[in-house]
């Protein structure tokens, strides 16, 4: 329902024109009286299609010489009829001139399309008698609301302002085809402002009826409980334990690190206020600012990010870390000649190719990992491994003489 609230006694310097008009209101009593009229909105034909029109008719009854009206819908369109002594404003319905009134009663009609896509709708009808003598007081006032539904057979759904799952009549309800925001397919909650108390739930010795059975604290005589100060329902964890619920002023469990503070709890969400809201050890966990990038990213002392100071560069090395903190990885020269930096280690890339007429291609370096260090070995195995180390010192020499020799190497055989 919209929610515009002019009120008719705001417009008591003005003409009396402008209150014939009409405005729209979403309550009359008050301004205009004490009393109260019979009201009733009908609506035919019903059921309504979707995308289809019916006429709603608002009847008045009671005693007055003239008549007002404001309507309202949470879905669908008005239009007016001829003859009816209304208009639209704003997509709602008023009165364009009182409406007089005959055998202690008026009539107003107008017509309402339904939505194309099937759901419900809610009509409201605020209405006036007028006594006739151009002031606001002595009149009297009446509502009515009718519920509809369109291309569906309609189920009652029940505010549940808590969000709990279960709603409560007395709070209102919505007829649609399906659930609606702010709405539960339950009914029965007994205090729809707590999360924690819900039909059916865990009864916890705190005074209340947490489970909506109308009992408080029962079936716990064997419960063990913890002193809770500030009634958040978690106990302060240095205080006495006792064993049964014949108290309020306890908890049954002993997870609160601050009950001096009904916002300082388990479960609660963490806030950059240098405390330790939800009792996890940590103050400010996951909320305070971060700066600085690869090994120069550091921790602020609190959500400002005027705390936090980045860390220092270091040199660049072959390591799979971004130590220069220029946000890149193992960048530049960082192996000895003859190595490359392959997924944060340097391998060895200066290996002898083949002959050109094998026909086997070079080795990747890219792909090389360096060799493993063999197992310590016996003196027999080390002995026999003597030559072949020899030859290869002996190539590799070899190798080397040959670049430096001014004749250049030796042709193979």
């Amino acid at each position: 329902m919209k929610s515009t609230l002019l009120l008719f006694c705001l417009l008591l310097a003005l003409p009396v024109w402008a209150r014939g008009a009409g405005i729209a209101a979403s309550g009359c009593q008050g301004c205009h009286g004490q009393t109260a009229h019979a009201v009733t909105l009908d609506v035919t034909p019903t059921p309504v299609m979707p995308g289809g029109t019916a006429t709603v008719t608002v009847t008045l009854r009671g005693s007055g010489s003239n008549a007002g009206l404001y309507l309202t819908a949470t879905r669908g369109t008005f239009s007016v009829l001829s003859g009816q002594n209304t208009r639209l404003l704003n997509g709602d319905v008023v009165q364009s001139s009182p409406k007089g009134v005959s055998g202690g009663q008026a009539t107003f009609q107008v017509q309402w399309t339904a939505p194309a896509m099937a759901g419900g709708a809610e009509l409201s009808a605020f209405t006036v008698l007028g006594n006739g003598d151009g002031r606001s007081g002595g009149d009297s006032t009446g509502e009515a609301r009718r519920q509809l539904v369109f291309g569906c057979a309609g189920t009652t759904y029940y505010r549940d302002f808590d969000g709990d799952g279960a709603g409560s009549a007395s709070n209102g309800t919505s007829l649609d085809c399906s659930t609606p925001q702010g709405f539960s397919t339950r009914d029965g909650d007994c205090d729809d402002f707590n999360a924690t108390v819900v039909p059916g739930g865990t009864e916890r010795c705190n005074a209340k009826d947490d489970d909506c059975d109308g009992m408080v604290d029962e079936g716990l005589s064997n419960v063990s409980t913890w002193p809770d100060v500030d009634g958040d329902g978690y106990g302060d964890r240095r205080g006495a334990m006792a064993t049964g619920c014949s108290s309020s002023g306890r908890a049954p469990n002993d997870l609160d690190c601050d009950d001096r503070d009904p916002n300082v709890h388990p479960g609660v969400k963490e806030t950059c206020n240098l405390k330790d809201d939800d009792c996890n050890g940590r103050s400010d966990d996951g909320v305070r600012v971060r700066c600085g990038t690869g090994w120069c990213e550091a921790l602020g002392i609190t959500c400002d990010p005027l705390s936090c100071q980045p860390g220092r560069p270091l040199t660049e090395r072959c390591n799979l870390l971004d130590d220069d903190c220029d946000g890149q990885v193992d960048e530049g020269t960082l192996c000895a000649a003859g190595q490359a930096c392959v997924r944060g280690a340097c391998v060895v890339t200066d290996v002898e190719a083949p002959e050109a007429d094998a026909g086997v291609a070079p080795p990747d370096p890219m792909t090389m990992t360096p060799a493993p260090t063999p197992p310590p070995a016996s003196c027999a195995t080390v002995t026999g491994l003597l030559p072949l180390a020899a030859l290869a010192l002996l190539r590799r020499r070899g190798r080397a003489s040959a670049k430096t020799s001014s004749h250049g190497p030796e042709p193979r055989a």
